[in-house]
């Protein structure tokens, strides 16, 4: 049986499809058979007001995605632009990191890709702080 499993501690509280679950006051584990389920922990959401890099934008458009408030055609186009100017940018680091994320983005992996943002994420922080600029503006979300 696949599929993702999901660890749920008590009074965790996640998306799936667009509905806001709760757990009771125990852990739980929690399978998702469906492939084309959408979930969200929200210990994993990013608030609005976090969003302020070019990874970040990344992030929270492929967040509101899981959560239906973007739509893919609207989304996708721009979302793969970001990527791609991403690319250059974290190519020196590592070469496959914004391809890996592509690929999952093309795949509809969102849960997957968020999950290998956060990798990324630590490494634009890290960036950022050497080079000690704002980041420059850009549209996703």
């Amino acid at each position: 049986m696949s599929g993702l499993v999901l660890k749920i501690a008590p009074g965790e509280r996640f998306i799936i499809n667009g509905a806001t679950l709760e757990n009771g006051d125990k852990p739980a584990r929690i399978r998702v058979v469906e492939g084309d389920a959408r979930v969200l922990r929200l210990r994993d959401a990013m608030h609005p007001t976090e969003v302020n890099t070019p990874v970040k934008r990344v992030y929270y458009a492929i967040q509101l995605l899981i959560t239906g408030d973007l739509k893919e055609n609207d989304t996708l186009p721009a979302l793969d632009e970001a990527c791609a100017q991403l690319l250059d940018i974290f190519k020196p680091v590592d070469a496959d990191l914004i391809p890996t994320l592509r690929s999952m983005v093309s795949r509809g992996n969102y849960y997957s890709a968020l999950c290998h943002l956060r990798q990324i994420l630590a490494i634009e922080e890290e960036l950022l702080a050497m080079r000690g600029a704002t980041p420059p503006e850009s549209k996703v979300a």
